[in-house]
């Protein structure tokens, strides 16, 4: 037999999926464990013990207030927040203050790995070579801008229910019961982040799959709250929309730029050198990629891409005209001003989650059409190489905002104890992230200090 025949024979054997099941599975564990264990490790130990902002003012403080069931789809800044208001819920009874902070970090690298695993089992038709699968899953660990505020708090998980929504909506369940889970997933996805509305149309390109149609049923319904509760609920953040040119400089900054560092200062120095250059010059390979599968990709292939590069955009844009400033106006106040301009903004993760996708995909393309050929072969493990290392490079470039109050443990601790003098106060305050606090009341305290 030669080793023609034997290859051939492997092959098949997992295209049937003798093999082939435990190898995806275990593919796919690790890829959630790795993504959760990097998310934990990314901020320094004491990091972990700092609550940030909403998941102290809003989603603790409402829950404390009036019961965590009871404002599961309250409304907050114009949207929806259900995975935040559905942990408080669940965490609620079983509380001890003190490790609110620690807890609510692991929690969300849990959600962050199982959104890094859930990519890669999305994309399996569109994406078929597995290691550009892993590149594009991996790209959730290590997208450099999350480590400044985003990753370890309920207040920006958002973040990756956006990234995960073009997948979910292009993904063709096999079966009736994964239909129903995934549906339950694309409610998750939707009535936690209202820009996930942006990718509705994908919806189109999936209507002959039946089994989508719960789905999208729930993804629909999840559209449908968020935007009710865009119209009911007050938010006044925004100073209007941004110009073209300083939204574009926007994005360039904080979309593009840290995607191979998140160093502020560095970034400030690039835009002092040479303006948005660099920007330029990193998106150079991600255009030349994404038209490469413009040209030679099939029409699922075709549509993620163009979905995730209209995507990108969007995203960056819907959140910075959200909430636009003065900090914002780059072309008005000028680039040489970058210094007084919002450098890094949160909004730069989902959007540049996007822009990475397209390398892996084009590696996969290369290999589908020329799977024969030793250049393509090469060629694609060189893109899902240096797309990953770049991302790890540039994470260990990058800093968290979190140190700028006390740990929240001690403080929770000692107010306990005041908590617990018969002359003491009505209510204890706290320190939050990254520059704010909480007024507890001491029955509270008590009632969820073990």
């Amino acid at each position: 037999m030669t080793s023609d025949t034997v290859a051939g024979a492997s092959r098949g054997l997992l295209r049937r999926g003798g093999g082939a099941w435990w190898v995806d599975h275990l593919v796919l564990a690790g890829i959630v464990v790795l993504t959760a264990v990097v998310t934990w490790m990314r901020v320094p130990g004491d990091h972990r013990d700092r609550v940030w902002a909403e998941d102290a003012n809003i989603f603790l403080a409402q829950a404390l207030d009036q019961g965590g069931w009871s404002v599961l789809f309250e409304g907050y800044a114009g949207y929806q927040h259900f995975v935040p208001r559905l942990v408080l819920a669940l965490l609620l009874p079983v509380l001890d203050l003190p490790y609110y902070a620690v807890l609510v970090f692991a929690i969300c690298s849990v959600l962050t790995g199982l959104t890094a695993g859930a990519v890669y089992w999305l994309s399996r038709e569109i994406v078929p070579w597995a290691p550009a699968r892993v590149a594009l899953a991996l790209s959730t660990a290590f997208i450099p801008l999350a480590t400044q505020e985003t990753i370890g708090n309920l207040a920006d998980i958002h973040t990756y229910a956006m990234w995960l929504a073009p997948w979910i909506l292009l993904y063709r369940p096999r079966t009736w019961t994964s239909s129903v889970l995934w549906a339950v997933v694309a409610w998750l996805v939707v009535a936690t982040e209202i820009q996930a509305v942006f990718f509705l149309p994908l919806i189109l390109f999936r209507l002959r799959s039946k089994k989508s149609w719960p789905v999208f049923g729930a993804f629909l319904a999840g559209s449908a709250l968020q935007v009710a509760t865009a119209v009911t609920v007050e938010r006044a953040t925004s100073n209007g929309p941004l110009s073209i040119p300083s939204t574009v400089m926007g994005w360039m900054i904080n979309s593009v730029m840290p995607l191979v560092t998140a160093d502020p200062d560095t970034i400030r120095a690039w835009v002092l050198e040479s303006g948005v250059l660099a920007a330029v010059l990193i998106l150079v390979p991600i255009v030349v990629a994404a038209v490469f599968v413009l040209v030679r990709g099939n029409g699922s292939q075709r549509i993620i891409t163009v979905a995730l590069l209209l995507g990108s955009a969007a995203i960056y844009t819907g959140s910075a005209w959200a909430n636009s400033s003065v900090w914002f106006m780059y072309a008005e106040e000028g680039l040489e001003n970058i210094g007084t301009l919002v450098v890094n903004i949160r909004y730069g993760v989902a959007s540049g989650l996007m822009l990475v996708a397209v390398l892996p995909i084009a590696a996969s393309v290369m290999r589908e059409r020329w799977p024969r050929a030793r250049a393509a072969r090469w060629g694609a493990w060189v893109v899902c190489a240096v797309t990953i290392g770049a991302l790890m490079n540039g994470s260990t470039m990058t800093m968290s905002i979190r140190d700028w109050v006390d740990r929240w443990s001690p403080a929770a601790r000692a107010a306990a104890v005041v908590c617990a003098d018969p002359a003491a106060p009505d209510t204890v305050t706290l320190p939050v992230a990254p520059d704010r606090s909480i007024d507890l009341s001491c029955e509270d305290v008590l009632a969820h200090s073990r």
